[in-house]
């Protein structure tokens, strides 16, 4: 998997988060914004906006975004868990979605409103438990979330013919 920078077209290989409480798909975004670093985000491809959370804000960006994207989204997993049981899913291989504060980030996903809603789980969860997501005019927070993951037994490679040949 890899991020690409949006420009106003999403990329054809885009991993879909989701769809929103109006139906339509949303996506996974990570924006870059000064004074704040660099935070996961729902990409709401329809409006050209990435919405995310940092400190006691809801901010809205429209540049410097990149999406997720994967030649492979079948080996994406969803895992639902409890914010205490963090600790025991460090060892799969769970998506990065960038820092704040000095600490990274993993990407997890909420459902609200019958729609998905990408946000932000802090590693170390001292004084920031559970998972952190715009939702109405504020951040919101929820101690029971999914996280993403990336299994790579998922991912089919053709077999290669390793095989010696001597003429």
């Amino acid at each position: 998997y890899y991020w690409r920078d949006y420009h106003g077209t999403l990329p054809n290989d885009a991993v879909l988060a989701g769809i929103d409480s109006q139906g339509q798909p949303v996506y996974i975004g990570l924006v870059y914004i000064r004074g704040f670093e660099l935070l996961p985000a729902t990409f709401y491809p329809v409006q050209g906006i990435a919405r995310t959370t940092a400190y006691s804000s809801i901010l809205e960006p429209t540049e410097n975004i990149r999406i997720l994207c994967s030649p492979h989204p079948e080996a994406f997993e969803w895992l639902s868990i409890q914010s205490k049981d963090l600790q025991y899913y460090t060892y799969l291989n769970l998506i990065p979605g960038g820092n704040e504060v000095g600490e990274n980030l993993y990407i997890g996903r909420v459902f609200r409103d019958n729609g998905a809603i990408i946000g932000k789980i802090f590693r170390h969860e001292r004084d920031n438990r559970g998972i952190w997501f715009p939702y109405g005019k504020g951040p919101a927070n929820s101690l029971t979330y999914e996280i993403l993951a990336y299994n790579c037994a998922k991912v089919f490679y053709p077999k290669m013919d390793t095989s010696v040949k001597t003429s």
